[in-house]
């Protein structure tokens, strides 16, 4: 590793602690507050800490980066860069940084990105912009809510129909294991309809279109908001 990247590496290191605390405020897709997701947070962590660097690669990587966890997208980008449990990759490192900026915050991200990007050449750069185009498709924001969104849809059906266990005018209790709790048939609708509009609304702002309610989504509707998402990720 040459001077600038020891030196990048050193710099990356002091906001490790700032990166985690804004990663508690700045709305990982919702999913941050789950006691299981934290809980494979502080593994991941721990591992890392203790110098097991490839597992703990592989829980950023598969555990949480895909749910929108921009801390552990940050992490990915930091081991790239230093060689930390993967093939040092400087190009990889770089589009890892930007997708854990991509809401321009917290400031500490947006400057990493910055100077690296900034170390590369045209060829690098090039280079850098394929890992971040294929990134992007599959951990950035507007695609992790469009997954969502498809999901809680799908849900809908089944909610109304108390899961199977009565219907959302009954008083039973449904078992909801994206909640981690309880709640009777009506009110586990309201929470996947609630989930649901978030993620359109984050989707539509996102896109800079017109905004759609939950309540008269069709599938034809969330089929062509999906083509937009995927052109909007080419």
């Amino acid at each position: 590793m040459n001077t600038a990247l020891k030196v990048l590496m050193l710099a990356v290191s002091v906001v490790q602690v700032t990166a985690a605390m804004a990663q508690q405020s700045s709305g990982n897709l919702n999913v941050h507050l789950h006691p299981k997701t934290l809980s494979v947070q502080a593994k991941a962590e721990e591992l890392f800490e203790r110098g097991d660097y490839r597992r703990a690669y592989t829980i950023y990587l598969n555990d949480l980066a895909p749910i929108g966890d921009k801390y552990a997208q940050y992490m990915l980008g930091y081991m790239c860069l230093g060689g930390l449990g993967v093939e040092q990759d400087t190009e990889l490192a770089a589009a890892w940084y930007r997708l854990a900026a991509e809401r321009g915050e917290p400031d500490e991200f947006v400057a990493i990105r910055d100077e690296l990007l900034g170390k590369l050449d045209a060829a690098d750069r090039a280079r850098s912009d394929q890992f971040y185009l294929r990134l992007r498709r599959e951990y950035s924001d507007i695609a992790i809510s469009m997954r969502e969104a498809i999901e809680e849809f799908e849900n809908l059906p089944q909610a109304s129909t108390g899961s199977l266990l009565g219907n959302a005018s009954s008083a039973v209790t449904i078992v909801e294991p994206r909640a981690g709790g309880s709640a009777t048939g009506e009110a586990l609708v309201q929470r996947t309809r609630l989930r649901l509009q978030g993620h359109l609304d984050r989707i539509t702002t996102t896109l800079g279109i017109e905004r759609m309610d939950v309540r008269t989504l069709t599938a034809g509707d969330l089929e062509e908001l999906e083509a937009s998402v995927r052109d909007y990720l080419r």
